[in-house]
């Protein structure tokens, strides 16, 4: 069981980008695997359509180097950095995380530190997938919805409906979690009021994520409110 003692709004901030983090990495797997299939068989370019959608600018000239560039390249939507952003993180929290998760972490981690030389594979992308799977699951599981359970939840639904927008660009697909996160916002902080979303514009949508991430973690109330939320 982790422990009970009150979460500052840093630590907050910390747990709330590590759900995000390995949400992005997991989701950005999936997403490459799915266009490397395309860039072999269908369509080459479909891999610089999947980069420009998160707002980057990649070139690869094979299948396996559009892996290596998601994996590797230098820019901030590679999965390295991804990790080694969710890694900071986690160890900024370390004594509020269950022992396999972070051992887990550190273990993709250190495979991603080893591998900037070797041949990147779907395999190799299918085992860090399964590997930040588990991850979430251990805390989905095991951290028996505790507070800081409850702000790595937070992050991780809050990055897959940024994604979604991004990546998909499809309302009706997070429709749902806006009820999701709402509930889970108010769980976090219970001065928070849920924030509905009439709009059909998109980028009103991801505003709509600032606004409860602000109103949950950023604003004093967080912190006040600490002592009651764990009773």
């Amino acid at each position: 069981m982790m422990n009970s003692a009150p979460i500052s709004i840093n630590t907050a901030q910390h747990l709330y980008w590590f759900g995000r983090y390995v949400q992005r990495a997991q989701t950005l797997l999936v997403e490459m695997l799915e266009s490397y299939d395309y860039v072999l068989d269908r369509e080459f370019e479909h891999g610089k359509k999947l980069f420009a959608k998160l707002g980057i600018e990649a070139e690869y000239n094979s299948g396996l180097d559009f892996l290596r560039v998601g994996v590797y390249g230098s820019h901030y939507g590679s999965v390295d950095s991804i990790i080694k952003m969710a890694r900071e993180n986690a160890i900024e929290t370390r004594h509020l995380l269950d022992e396999r998760g972070f051992a887990t972490l550190n273990k993709i981690y250190n495979h991603l530190c080893e591998g900037h030389d070797r041949a990147i594979s779907p395999a190799y992308l299918e085992e860090i997938i399964d590997n930040c799977s588990l991850i979430l699951g251990i805390f989905s599981s095991e951290l028996d919805r505790t507070r800081a359970y409850q702000l790595i939840r937070f992050g991780q639904q809050i990055e897959r409906f940024d994604l979604i927008l991004r990546l998909y660009g499809e309302l009706d697909m997070v429709v749902a979690d806006i009820d999701v996160i709402n509930s889970i916002a108010r769980q976090l902080n219970r001065q928070y009021r849920p924030i509905n979303v009439t709009t059909s514009d998109i980028p009103k949508f991801l505003l709509f994520l600032n606004g409860v991430v602000d109103k949950v973690i950023h604003k004093e109330p967080f912190g006040s409110l600490q002592s009651q939320s764990q009773a």
